[in-house]
């Protein structure tokens, strides 16, 4: 059986990088992932330059009930 999870992930240096994170972070916590789904992307700017991209997974991982 398979649970889902929404979590998400940031970065300084691009969406790829912010996916990343999500899932090293969910597998540092002994999480068994199974596939992830991104939902959704976006980035936040300050003083005119991109200083945050963010990404909004759901992620399938076993159920460890």
């Amino acid at each position: 059986m398979l649970r889902m999870l929404e979590v998400v992930g940031s970065s300084k240096e691009g969406f790829t990088e912010a996916t990343k994170q999500a899932i090293d972070h969910l597998a540092s916590k002994n999480e068994k992932i199974h596939f992830f789904q991104m939902i959704d992307h976006r980035g936040s700017v300050k003083n005119g330059a991109i200083s945050e991209f963010q990404v909004i997974l759901k992620v399938a991982v076993e159920d460890q009930k």
